[in-house]
């Protein structure tokens, strides 16, 4: 990734991700789209714990992405996509894209942000004083046994119900958690997939996620509109 970078930087050319009103929206807060980037692994999926396989292939392939991101001097990444393709029976393919921003004002970020969010939805939260911090991800998996299962075609098969109802918990539970450790103040949910697969005539799993952008308070302004749902952490609890 560092030569793509570099060959990228040498060449000039400037491309981005962003559709028109993504880029004006952002130029508009001062965030100058200056390069698409990626990052992407192939792992091994885990067919005893796949929600292990999906933490790992999304935190390596966004490490990957933030270190393209420093190599092209940005401040952030927008707009960011996550993609997983079956690349075998047994390896998948991770991908994030994103564009590249940097500030254009005196006042930088520390470190690269992450968002999932658009260059409008940027230009509705910064206003509103809020900044994002990190992309964020929450996944769960599990399975069940039901012996009866079978016998219950027509009716609610109440142990798949509950497996599906305890990873949706457990991912929403660990979005929070990342959105707390980045040192956000809430977090902005943009997706949240499940799932869900039989194993044999009596056997389930299942697996969820949940994306979304944690966001801290830069300023006082109103909540932002319009946009996405808020999850607010409260410090005290």
């Amino acid at each position: 990734m560092p030569d793509r970078a570099a060959r990228y930087t040498a060449s000039g050319l400037r491309t981005s991700l962003l559709s028109v009103p993504g880029a004006v929206g952002a130029e508009a807060v001062g965030l100058r789209p200056i390069g698409e980037v990626m990052g992407c692994v192939v792992e091994h999926a885990g067919a005893d714990d796949p929600a292990s396989t999906l933490r790992r292939g999304y935190a390596t392939a966004l490490d990957r992405l933030r270190t393209e991101a420093r190599a092209l001097g940005a401040d952030g990444v927008l707009g960011i996509r996550c993609t997983v393709t079956r690349a075998t029976r047994t390896l998948r393919e991770f991908v994030v894209l994103g564009t590249a921003v940097r500030a254009t004002g005196g006042k930088r970020p520390a470190r690269v942000f992450t968002t999932s969010l658009s260059g409008p939805d940027v230009a509705k939260l910064l206003p509103a004083g809020w900044v994002p911090v990190t992309l964020a991800i929450g996944v769960d998996g599990g399975t069940v046994d039901d012996i009866a299962m079978p016998a219950r075609p027509a009716r609610e098969l109440v142990a798949p119900t509950e497996l599906v109802t305890r990873v949706r918990a457990a991912a929403r539970a660990e979005f929070l958690e990342a959105v707390r450790a980045s040192g956000a103040d809430g977090g902005l949910v943009s997706a949240t997939t499940l799932s869900a697969w039989a194993l044999g005539p009596a056997g389930a799993g299942a697996v969820a996620g949940v994306f979304g952008t944690a966001i801290a308070r830069c300023d006082d302004g109103p909540a932002p509109r319009d946009a996405l749902a808020v999850v607010p952490l409260d410090r005290r609890t």
